[in-house]
């Protein structure tokens, strides 16, 4: 079994939730950071993939996503020539509004890593815009 860490530490747990809420089909309540406002509903639900990296790209292996026919984007690959690729083959996370399979998205990425540092794979969770 492979074993991933965060290099993205504040930012992780968040992501882990929203993934493993995505792919449970929940719709979520957001609270706004830093503020006694109560928790928001989010109307949409939220979407979220889990990616695996070969050393050259990164595949859907787990995902909510469909395209515009219905049909799971599992075994797609993340474009290389998108500012996303970019930042997590570097072991950045990247976040910002983008369109995925016809549908746009305000979403982020958070790379994987193995205990030997090494990038094994990304999670992607997204809001619908």
């Amino acid at each position: 079994m492979r074993r991933h860490r965060w290099t993205t530490g504040r930012v992780g747990t968040g992501i882990v939730l929203a993934v493993g809420l995505a792919l449970a089909g929940a719709w979520v309540a957001v609270a706004h950071a830093n503020t006694d406002a109560p928790a928001v509903v989010v109307k949409e639900k939220i979407e979220a993939t889990i990616l695996s990296y070969d050393g050259n790209d990164f595949v859907r292996t787990h995902t909510t996503l469909l395209t515009k026919e219905g049909k799971s984007t599992v075994n797609t690959k993340l474009e290389q020539d998108s500012p996303a690729y970019t930042a997590l083959v570097a072991k950045h996370s990247y976040s910002g509004e983008m369109t995925l399979f016809g549908r746009k998205y305000e979403g982020s990425y958070a790379p994987l890593t193995g205990e030997d540092g090494e990038l094994t794979g990304a999670l992607w969770v997204g809001l619908p815009k």
